[in-house]
């Protein structure tokens, strides 16, 4: 359903600079946008519906575009993929044991009720996180033992053992802080009407159609911002996406289809932003998931969860370089993996283990065969509902018929899709993830046993083992022999099969100045705005 951290002392003094004037070193892009008029309204078309606008449940991609213009985050990532300050005044200072995290945050800032922005409501929202019954951030800072406010400003987070990635768990949803008065009020409602300190705050949304933003009058960058509002209008289908911003109704396009790329660069009146990114796609198989999740998991009995030998075929059967050229017209990057080219822990995780991108269909029919199962051997895809899906699902279909498969598609709504996956309720589910810029967020929550976003249900000490351990090594070389471990069990386990790396392409009006993309994929158009 087509989702190094030692900083340099110059980065470091860079951030402080930008700081003391007012402005994030990332989240609110760093620098004006020059030549653009104050006012008006900018659309952007988003390829899906987003789930809840809670930080502390939400997991969609698109959620984390909207999220990206009204919820601001302790950290946040530069264009360069480093981590900076955000609403924090400065990067963690760590103990010499790693379990002590002191986190400086920003004086004179206002959450978009007009409330202030204390070290008391980062508490609040960093225990909100932890906690909170259903919360997709638990696995992502689950080390954290405790959350202690030692000033108006300061927060001493303590965690149970060293924990490398934090700082960038904390430049996503997990370090992203609510207003406590409007927690208070809505408990877990919040999404109903989200309240975080950022650019835009939120006004409106009407399901399944949009969702409206107005520039905050509280914001602390405030002269930055030059639009009035940004309305986020979901449009599913690809080539009605195009088609919108061909004629002005929409001015930012998510995702550019690949049946629609040559078109939109041949209109001089529009232009496009182009990404590899650290995300993935590939298909989630259901092993264990039998109850929900992280409900006892135990063996669904279906084909694919009983038999690792038909896991190893079904991937086999798929001829990565084929789909990439008969789907997206070559406009995606085929891979295996979980870790993008685009990370710099790929080379180094990666080798040594062997990708073949065209599949093998030979070994595919003899893994069948050795399973001792008759064929052909029956299993239900859920599948996105656009047509660039159903094409993908119909590619999938036809290559692993020859071998013995029987692939029957049920496309499904998104949002839909991802609870049903939560309890269980699926076979094989084609599915992304947008990537994080520490491998732990690109395997931990997937295929740990107690990962939040385990539908598969997977369990296996050893990776448990290994995921644990690389939480906790302190060196990038030992870490990198950890998920070099890690990738090799999931590999050979097959829980998910990785198919491709998205190259993302958005589509932007040539009347707009300001709108950013970086390798995470997500459009940032918070200081963008129409040209004089």
């Amino acid at each position: 359903m087509t989702g190094s951290l030692a900083r340099g002392a110059c980065l470091v003094l860079a951030a402080a600079a930008l700081l003391s004037i007012g402005i994030s070193a990332a989240g609110a892009g760093g620098t004006a946008t020059p030549n653009v008029r104050n006012g008006g309204t900018l659309v952007v078309g988003l390829a899906e519906d987003p789930d809840a606008l809670d930080p502390t449940l939400a997991r969609t991609f698109v959620g984390r575009m909207v999220f990206a213009h009204m919820c601001e985050k302790l950290y946040d990532l530069n264009a360069r993929m480093q981590i900076v300050p955000q609403l924090a005044a400065a990067m963690p200072q760590i103990s010499r044991d790693k379990l002590t995290y002191t986190i400086r945050i920003r004086s004179g800032i206002k959450f978009n009720d007009g409330t202030s922005l204390t070290a008391q409501a980062v508490k609040e929202s960093l225990d909100r996180h932890r906690t909170l019954r259903g919360s997709v951030r638990a696995s992502e800072i689950s080390p954290i033992s405790a959350v202690n406010v030692t000033g108006p400003l300061t927060v001493q987070l303590k965690l149970s053992q060293p924990f490398s990635p934090l700082t960038s768990q904390l430049a996503d949803r997990a370090g992203m802080i609510l207003s406590p008065k409007q927690v208070a009020a809505l408990g877990d409602r919040f999404a109903t009407s989200p309240v975080c300190v950022g650019p835009f705050k939120f006004t409106d949304r009407v399901a399944g159609d949009r969702i409206t933003l107005t520039k905050s009058t509280d914001y602390y960058g405030r002269a930055k911002v030059h639009l009035n509002q940004i309305v986020f209008r979901i449009i599913t289908d690809p080539g009605a996406r195009a088609q919108s911003l061909r004629a002005g109704d929409i001015q930012v396009l998510d995702r550019i289809a690949a049946t629609d790329v040559a078109a939109i660069e041949r209109d001089r009146n529009l232009k496009i932003l182009k990404v590899t990114t650290i995300g993935y796609q590939g298909i989630t198989l259901n092993i264990g998931n039998k109850n929900g999740l992280l409900k006892q998991y135990e063996n669904t009995g279906m084909p694919l969860a009983r038999s690792q030998y038909l896991r190893t075929a079904f991937d086999l059967a798929l001829d990565r370089t084929a789909i990439n050229r008969v789907v997206f017209n070559g406009t995606n990057l085929p891979d295996c993996y979980p870790l993008s080219p685009a990370s710099p822990w790929y080379a180094k995780t990666t080798k040594g283990l062997e990708c073949n991108l065209r599949g093998n269909q030979n070994i595919a029919r003899q893994l069948v065969q050795a399973s001792g199962m008759a064929t052909p051997i029956k299993v239900t895809l859920t599948i996105g509902t656009d047509p660039v899906a159903a094409r993908l699902g119909q590619v999938i279909q036809s290559m692993v018929r020859p071998v013995g498969f029987d692939v029957e598609l049920a496309p499904t709504e998104f949002v839909t899709a991802l609870n049903r996956a939560d309890a269980g309720r699926y076979e094989a589910f084609q599915v992304g993830w947008s990537g994080r810029v520490d491998p732990d967020g690109n395997i931990y929550g997937f295929v740990h046993s107690k990962g939040t976003l385990n539908n598969a249900g997977f369990v296996s000490p050893q990776l448990d083992l290994a995921l644990d351990n690389a939480r906790k090594a302190t060196t990038d070389k030992a870490r990198e022999t950890l998920y070099s471990a890690a990738m090799r069990i999931v590999h050979r386990q097959r829980p998910l099969i990785y198919l491709w790396h998205p190259v993302q392409r958005d589509g932007v009006s040539n009347r707009v100045e300001g709108v950013q993309m970086y390798a995470d994929g997500l459009v940032r158009a918070y200081f963008a705005g129409f040209r004089r």
